[in-house]
């Protein structure tokens, strides 16, 4: 069975388009990617749609040959095409150990389609993490997994309603009415208590996906720890910059005074016996002070620098596991 426009629209909407070659920071091993989600090892001239396209229908040739191997289950076109989606995603070998396989030939298509949602992580930062365009992904997939071929349901939704048992937390009306909308004294005795493994995990997507919802772009939410030290360092170099200014600015402002007001200055007690020392060597300490300044100048300069590379490779490894 071939791939058919919805499986090939459906890889090309999270994939999409690029004319260019560039570079596959995420490997690290020189490849280039063009096309819609193409790999080459040597940067090709710029391709049109027509034929992005052409090296996408070759591209998932090999997936429909893995299927028509691995699956032992027939598949209607739908079934199939979001096979191909899945697998031109998370890759061949993934997709042999994987549970939607696994349900698969076993003939539980319905559980395969749930196993699409296992494949919803990636790691961000060297953590993982659930990511929302691998979620709207899957979401997708599932969907047209599910999506029947023919122009009638098996179950007319009109006349089968879920029951009130699938969801074993619902409250009760008076639990509804009369629950405060957040309990702050469970916050408040939760502070202290040591987290799980899995709770720590749990309200990491829960900040993931609020920044996400606020924001746009979760990756601006995210601060390694490489970006924390180079944020610190930034603050340190620019509180001694900032000192050293000062200390240049009272000395210069000193030294204006006892040459335009020098009653003034006797006055707060800046006299010519005190300042001869430092005027002896005068070139020295402005040249001291200027090094200083430059240094850490320089020094914040190169902080940020790192910083922003830092920032960089995450939005690149977002935007790879989100499939822009």
């Amino acid at each position: 069975m071939q791939t058919g426009d919805t499986g090939l629209n459906l890889i090309k909407a999270y994939e999409g388009f690029s004319s260019s070659p560039r570079m596959d920071e995420a490997r690290g091993d020189g490849t280039y990617v063009i096309g819609y989600g193409h790999h080459t090892q040597t940067p090709s001239p710029q391709v049109s749609q027509r034929e992005a396209t052409n090296l996408l229908m070759k591209d998932v040739a090999p997936i429909e040959k893995l299927i028509r191997d691995t699956v032992r289950t027939p598949l209607n076109q739908n079934e199939h095409d979001a096979l191909v989606s899945f697998v031109f995603n998370i890759g061949a070998e993934n997709f042999k150990r994987s549970t939607v396989l696994k349900k698969l030939n076993e003939g539980d298509k319905l559980g395969a389609a749930e196993a699409f949602e296992r494949w919803t992580k990636a790691r961000v930062d060297g953590k993982l993490m659930k990511l929302d365009g691998l979620v709207r992904r899957r979401a997708a997939e599932k969907s047209l997994f599910l999506m029947p071929t023919d122009a009638e349901l098996v179950i007319p939704t009109s006349e089968v309603s879920p029951a009130s048992e699938c969801d074993g937390t619902v409250l009760a009306p008076a639990e509804v009415t009369n629950a405060p909308l957040v309990d702050f004294d469970s916050l408040r005795h939760d502070r202290g208590r040591t987290l799980t493994p899995e709770e720590i995990e749990g309200r990491m997507q829960a900040l993931y996906a609020a920044s996400h919802a606020l924001m746009g772009d979760p990756s601006k939410m995210i601060i390694a720890k490489e970006e924390e030290r180079e944020d610190i360092g930034v603050t340190v170099g620019a509180v001694l910059a900032s000192l050293l200014a000062v200390a240049l600015t009272l000395f210069g402002g000193a030294l204006m005074l006892d040459t335009y007001a020098p009653e003034a200055a006797q006055a707060i007690g800046i006299t010519p016996s005190l300042l001869s020392p430092i005027m002896v060597d005068l070139p020295l300490w402005l040249l001291s002070i200027g090094l200083g300044l430059c240094y850490f100048t320089f020094y914040i300069i190169a902080k940020r620098a790192a910083r922003h590379s830092i920032k960089k490779a995450r939005a690149r490894e977002v935007a790879r596991v989100r499939g822009n």
